[in-house]
């Protein structure tokens, strides 16, 4: 064998080793506790760029024969279920002649978006979503607002807590009831809902969880990085960003926890959680709050997914999930608007 192929064969096989290794530590990253660990608990963040490290090892390896294609082949198989949960390729079902119902989760951004513009388009698209039941984040707008914009939702309940942000329920069937699920934060929230869906009763959580509190500053840094990376502040810059991403992450995993615990006692046939989790699907928020239900997104998705659209922060953070009860027909993230710094989120479910 020539020098040239030894050569090629140890760094293939360096190469492998080092991005396997941190293609399986973010792929299992949601299993660490983020209070324990939040900065290794940030990992998932960095999910995308190992996986497409290892779709070019293995494309390099297929050149190279069989052998050298393996070793990346296995890795991904090993973290399969991460790349499933990150980037999907179901197309979903079309709606069949069973009760199927759509439902929508839209950070709206406290309607800045309309506030710009005369033709309020984040207003005119929920009011054209046709979707049955509407889980609105940073909603500020009173009763009195509401009631005369959205009157194709008779149902309405505005859901805030104490110095928090604003989130509204907007619904075609009763709110029987609303609570707070009790947990730490500053101005964020989680609430469970039960409606009355014809004849049925539906608990329904709706969230928003820490946001990652990364402000103009903090999004001008990271865009510097990305577009003018210079030697003497990657370093600084880099690790500045990780410690308030990790501050955020140590919050938001007691916040995940409560909301599980609120789950796990509810005995109904009916269950769906959605909201704006500040986290991406390889996220122990995620993982927590998913566990034993159904990522409509995963289940019925195309693609990446990106949620949030600002600062080149491209992440799929907002979330469906729902439990045996439903089936999933299909699920989006709908660019087709960018009022506001999120994409809504819309689900077609059929009851079981």
């Amino acid at each position: 064998m020539s020098i040239w192929k030894h050569t090629f064969r140890g760094v293939f096989i360096l190469g492998n080793l080092v991005v396997g290794t941190g293609f399986l530590c973010c792929a299992y990253s949601p299993l660490l506790s983020p209070v324990a660990h939040p900065v290794l608990a940030c990992a998932g963040l960095f999910f995308p760029f190992f996986l497409l490290a290892l779709i070019v090892l293995a494309v390099v390896g297929l050149f190279h024969g069989w052998k050298f294609m393996c070793i990346p082949l296995l890795l991904l198989l090993a973290g399969g279920g991460a790349v499933a949960t990150y980037t999907p390729f179901r197309g979903g079902e079309e709606p069949t002649d069973g009760d199927v119902l759509k439902f929508l989760t839209y950070n709206v951004m406290n309607m800045y978006g309309d506030a710009e513009n005369e033709s309020r388009p984040v207003q005119h698209y929920i009011q054209e979503s046709d979707a049955d039941v509407v889980c609105l984040q940073e909603y500020q707008w009173d009763a009195q607002e509401t009631r005369k914009v959205f009157p194709m939702y008779p149902y309405r309940k505005l859901l805030k807590a104490s110095n928090g942000n604003g989130m509204a329920c907007l619904s075609r069937f009763p709110i029987l009831s609303v609570e707070q699920i009790p947990y730490e934060s500053g101005s964020n929230a989680s609430f469970l809902l039960r409606l009355n869906i014809k004849g049925d009763t539906l608990t329904l959580i709706c969230n928003h969880l820490e946001s990652n509190k990364l402000d103009a500053h903090d999004k001008e840094v990271y865009e510097g990085l990305l577009k003018s990376p210079e030697e003497q502040n990657v370093k600084s810059d880099s690790k500045y960003l990780l410690h308030k991403l990790a501050d955020a992450v140590a919050i938001r995993g007691p916040q995940a926890d409560s909301v599980a615990q609120a789950i796990s006692r509810q005995s109904g046939k009916y269950l769906l959680v959605c909201g704006d989790f500040n986290d991406s699907p390889i996220s122990y928020a995620h993982h927590t709050i998913g566990k034993g239900l159904t990522d409509a997104y995963r289940e019925a998705g195309w693609g990446p997914g990106f949620s949030y659209n600002r600062n080149f922060l491209y992440f799929r953070i907002d979330h469906l999930f729902v439990n045996k009860g439903f089936r999933v027909l299909k699920c989006r993230v709908d660019n087709s608007i960018s009022a506001s710094d999120h994409y809504p989120l819309w689900c077609l479910v059929e009851k079981l």
